[in-house]
């Protein structure tokens, strides 16, 4: 495989996250339809016509037992109709729980908490373990090791993400 930038495989990561749920609500018989805009501020897919669904797809934060995202991604998370986070192994922690799941996340009522990274990056966090937060199943070997292709882990090899 080439060598990625960061921003690359974020993107990657990104969107094999969209494809893994894309899949799983078509298993739901649910109509999916991708936002063809890349950078649509609104949404990543719509589902049976109208309802908007977000995307999350990332290492989970083992330390504080979280999913995260950035401030400025807050409002997004909170407008959509259905919020899904897709979870990569942890490199930090091999064995986590929580690691190749698929969550989906009440949009109006999670629970969130800042914080700041070691390197300075002001980040949100949602704790797994809330009512708003409902455990939906464990990716499949070959989802997980798509996903693996994507992630690197700065904590773990020491270098600066941002």
């Amino acid at each position: 495989m080439k060598n990625f930038t960061t921003e690359q495989l974020i993107s990657e990561l990104g969107l094999a996250g969209e494809k893994i749920i894309i899949n799983y609500l078509s298993e739901q018989r649910r109509i999916v339809k991708q936002s063809i805009d890349k950078f649509d501020s609104q949404k990543d897919i719509t589902v049976d016509g109208n309802l908007t669904v977000e995307v999350k797809t990332q290492q989970p934060y083992v330390k504080m037992n979280a999913l995260t995202f950035r401030p400025n991604q807050l409002r997004k998370c909170r407008n959509v109709n259905e919020l899904y986070f897709v979870t990569a192994k942890a490199q930090i922690s091999p064995s986590y729980k929580w690691n190749n799941c698929i969550f989906k996340v009440d949009p109006k009522n999670f629970v969130t908490k800042s914080y700041t990274t070691s390197y300075g990056v002001d980040m949100v966090a949602i704790p797994i373990e809330q009512e708003a937060v409902q455990f939906v199943k464990k990716l499949s070997e070959e989802e997980g090791r798509e996903l693996a292709k994507y992630t690197q882990s700065n904590y773990k090899f020491g270098k600066r993400k941002y």
